[in-house]
């Protein structure tokens, strides 16, 4: 393959432009949705299943040893 530059008008690096951001926008805009669709069903489900809290267990501080001498 060669490096051969096609020359675009300003008007076609517009245009192409404006797609890609048009693109991006919908990618954001559907991920946004899905997000807040999983969001939704996240919180229907938690107050079916309330999360068990366990109590946190204590360590038994370790014994010092004396050292005599």
């Amino acid at each position: 393959m060669t490096d051969i530059r096609i020359k675009v008008s300003p008007a076609q690096k517009l245009a192409e432009a404006s797609e890609a951001l048009a693109d991006y926008r919908a990618k954001e805009a559907a991920t946004h949705a899905n997000m807040l669709r999983l969001r939704a069903a996240r919180l229907a489900r938690e107050p079916a299943n309330p999360a068990v809290i366990k109590p946190e267990q204590v360590k038994p501080k370790p014994r010092r040893r004396i050292i005599r001498s």
